[in-house]
């Protein structure tokens, strides 16, 4: 755990402007409104669906079982999550369509072609890391959104619950396959995936202070 562990340590400034971010603050007090609560349901119907296909590229390039079985446990995660987000979008009204027919911000394409690059360009060791990584904090802010919008009488919540696992296991079993790569690549990986996941909640912060 020492790669990860460390490189962490260097992410805490940049992690916790996201887990403490103003969009969770906004949320949590019923002043969210149905606008930035619809685009950030559309941006996340454009992500999901994107982030599978890039992680199926990812399982498609394994080297190994290990590799492959870890891609599979994060590709049944994401299908799971959208097969959710369809009964909110349906909830909320919103058609279940091409995601590029919708109206998507600039920064869920950045994070969402970022994936698509790791998933064709670096090693599927480096790929896992970026997800888990990403994960730990991704799940802990959109799970807590989450808790936040049954206010709003929300009820398909399926999405954000669909986050509310443990990833201790994949996460030791990442980490063990990433001892000895190349630390400058996973450290550069690491900040590039969590600034593009900041970027994503400034932009919706923006929209609910707007």
């Amino acid at each position: 755990m020492m790669i990860l562990d460390n490189i962490r340590k260097e992410l805490e400034g940049l992690n916790s402007q996201v887990l403490n971010h103003n969009i969770l603050k906004i949320a949590q007090e019923g002043k969210l409104k149905r606008e930035v609560i619809e685009a950030l349901v559309i941006n996340q119907w454009y992500i999901v669906n994107h982030d599978l296909r890039s992680i199926a590229i990812g399982l498609s390039r394994s080297t190994d079982l290990e590799e492959l079985e870890l891609f599979k446990i994060l590709l049944d995660g994401d299908y799971s999550a959208l097969k959710e987000l369809i009964k909110l979008m349906k909830e909320l009204n919103l058609e279940v369509r091409d995601p590029l027919t919708y109206n998507v911000s600039p920064q869920a394409v950045s994070y969402t072609h970022y994936l698509a690059w790791l998933a064709n360009y670096s090693k599927p060791t480096e790929f896992l890391f970026a997800l888990i990584v990403n994960l730990q904090v991704w799940s802990k802010v959109i799970t807590g959104l989450g808790d936040s919008l049954r206010k709003y009488g929300i009820k398909e919540t399926g999405f954000f619950d669909s986050f509310k696992v443990s990833y201790t296991e994949v996460e030791n079993r990442i980490a063990k396959l990433v001892e000895g790569e190349d630390v400058r690549r996973l450290r550069t990986i690491a900040f590039t995936i969590q600034q593009y996941e900041k970027d994503f909640w400034d932009y919706l912060d923006e929209m609910a202070k707007s």
